[in-house]
């Protein structure tokens, strides 16, 4: 039976829901020569059959890469060009030195799908390390992203050769190297001369950080000349210095299991410290500060009991909820806390402004309000009062020393987190 004859017989039966595994097996037949009218077709047919042609491309192997790479560059667009990347990626170990090769390819898409096939590979791939690493400064924001996706996938089994090339060169690579051992591990994945060379990297990235706005949704913050007792008061362990990147790219994945040898479960969480802003330090633990793990009337009163002043701020878009929280040594302050009874405790602080100062007050209609209430109900409005708003940090902002990632669980290890971390 011919190609398109297949082809057909291919989509009638997926449509009929029945196994295509043998049909795939013809088409891969007749190898690389097959391989051209498979890829002319992949425009043409259903979904569920464009996985069995990408199936039967990948069967026939480095011949059918080729030429699913040449299909793909004969122009800057092409209208099969989502049919093409799923084929592209699709590819395995016999075509590890195809995507190598690829990853010198002048289209830019191509590289990116090389990547991408080599992140498919995962460990299987370690061999490439000197080839991919570079791409960890592209200029292209995507290709650093698909880069360090696929580094990750690489994972444990690229440590021997990144700590090779940072032993033995080519120097070109070193820096490279030591980012990529910071992405499969962090510090726990290195020798002592490499967390080394890696504080001096980030201590040295940190200088030049510009300060931009941060996330506003939950958060904290404490003087930034008396931050250092945070670590003990929140528990915290194993902290290494960090840049601004790099703490907030940790937030995307903040929360990991931790199984003791006796078999007990617990969730070890990543806290960022900023670099000081302003003077004060804003502390992000997106996970436990979202779900509320920790009481925040507690959290600050220990956090205020060893830095002398601490803020929690809180806002949900989904529930409305607002929250905006003040403890002085220990002792709480003054809190607004939407849809709580009551939502506001403690005398209103000097700056706030009094409800009767709304132009829109009615005392008749307010009669229910909590006597110590005022107009401050705004997150973002009472941190610029009380130290600094995170969406107004930018170029006026003054930035003072680099920031902290930190646990808290001892023994954990930066490495047991998922996440690329963007030094």
């Amino acid at each position: 039976m011919d190609q398109t004859a297949l082809i057909a017989e291919l989509e009638l039966a997926t449509k009929q829901k029945e196994s295509t595994s043998g049909i795939v097996r013809r088409l891969a037949e007749p190898g690389a020569a097959a391989a051209p009218g498979l890829i002319a077709a992949l425009g043409t047919v259903s979904r569920p059959a464009l996985w069995g042609l990408r199936d039967a491309l990948r069967l026939i192997g480095p011949a059918a890469l080729d030429a699913a790479v040449a299909a793909r560059a004969r122009a800057a667009k092409v209208p099969e060009w989502w049919e093409l990347g799923h084929v592209l990626r699709g590819f395995d170990e016999r075509c590890i030195p195809g995507y190598t090769a690829a990853l010198s390819h002048p289209m830019k898409e191509i590289r990116q799908q090389a990547l991408w096939g080599l992140q498919n590979l995962g460990e299987a791939a370690a061999g490439t390390v000197p080839e991919v690493i570079p791409f960890l400064n592209d200029a292209d924001s995507y290709t650093r992203y698909q880069a360090e996706n696929t580094v990750r996938a690489i994972g444990a089994e690229a440590a021997p050769l990144l700590r090779a090339i940072r032993r033995d060169g080519p120097s070109s690579l070193r820096r490279h190297a030591l980012t990529a051992l910071a992405l499969i591990g962090g510090a726990d994945s290195m020798d002592e001369r490499d967390r080394r060379a890696l504080e001096r990297l980030i201590r040295v990235k940190a200088a030049q950080d510009t300060p931009d706005p941060l996330p506003d949704h939950w958060w904290l913050a404490v003087p930034g000349a008396t931050y250092e007792g945070l670590f003990e008061a929140m528990g915290l362990h194993d902290r290494i210095p960090c840049t601004l990147s790099m703490g907030l790219s940790a937030m995307g994945s903040d929360a990991t299991e931790i199984t003791d040898p006796d078999g007990t479960r617990h969730t070890a969480y990543r806290v960022f410290v900023t670099p000081e802003l302003d003077g004060w330090r804003l502390i992000y633990a997106d996970t436990p500060l979202r779900q509320m793990t920790w009481s925040p009337t507690d959290l600050i009163n220990r956090l205020s009991a060893a830095c002398g002043q601490a803020q929690f701020f809180y806002q949900d878009d989904h529930s409305d909820s607002m929250v905006w929280a003040v403890a002085v040594d220990g002792v709480p302050r003054r809190r607004y806390w939407r849809y709580s009874d009551p939502e506001w405790e403690g005398e209103p602080m000097e700056w706030e402004t009094p409800l009767s100062a709304d132009p829109d007050y009615d005392p008749e209609e307010e009669e229910d309000d909590d006597p110590n209430a005022t107009t401050e109900t705004d997150t973002t409005g009472a941190a610029s009062y009380l130290s600094v708003d995170p969406t107004a940090v930018g170029s006026r902002t003054a930035l003072r020393g680099h920031g902290w990632l930190a646990i808290t669980r001892p023994d954990t290890g930066h490495g047991a987190f998922r996440g690329a971390l963007r030094i």
